[in-house]
């Protein structure tokens, strides 16, 4: 399906300038208008302006002084006066182990681009975001995005089974349901 990105507002946070182009470029080849493409060189500039921009998605550098990519998502995510918490993240990094990956998770971001990137791979991780969203969790320690990719069925456990079938005989003598409240507590 064809996406018109036209009135999408995209802000691009990176410390290297012919990075922050290359999006730019990539941007406006998907269908932006320049007007709905703002650009900063590091993640406490990145702050301010989501604030007066309002962007409906960031595309981030990991790498970058002051404040990398991480800390730029936890603070969009958790700050008490984030002008949105909820916006879309893309974090593009070279650091694509396994443990990287986690962390950007764990920061919050919604989707990794791993570099070199391509007008492609960008055009996947914004289809993503929009085909598939995932509903943000609020933890003490966590706000964003829920950290589960898979949709995995989970078998039922014998105790909430056991358990079910109490709630369903409620209205049976307790003594004809102590069965299976010992099965319960066995578990």
């Amino acid at each position: 399906m064809a996406y018109d990105f036209s009135r999408l507002k995209v802000l691009v946070v990176d410390d290297n300038q012919y990075m922050r182009s290359v999006f730019r470029e990539f941007l406006r080849a998907l269908g932006l208008s320049a007007d709905n493409i703002r650009e900063c060189p590091n993640g406490e500039e990145a702050i301010d302006v989501a604030g007066a921009f309002a962007p409906d998605l960031i595309i981030s550098d990991y790498v970058m002084e002051p404040m990398d990519g991480f800390e730029l998502a936890r603070r969009i995510r958790r700050d008490e006066d984030s002008a949105d918490p909820y916006v879309p993240i893309i974090l593009c990094t070279g650091y694509t182990e396994v443990g990287q990956v986690m962390a950007a998770r764990d920061a919050g971001v919604n989707e990794v681009l791993a570099k070199p990137i391509t007008a492609n791979t960008l055009y996947s991780r914004i289809r993503t975001i929009i085909e598939e969203p995932r509903q943000f969790v609020r933890l003490d320690s966590y706000f964003g995005p829920d950290r589960r990719r898979k949709q995995v069925p989970v078998e039922e456990e014998r105790r909430v089974a056991d358990a079910g079938a109490i709630g369903s005989d409620a209205d049976q003598d307790p003594a004809e349901v102590s069965e299976p409240i010992d099965k319960v507590a066995e578990v």
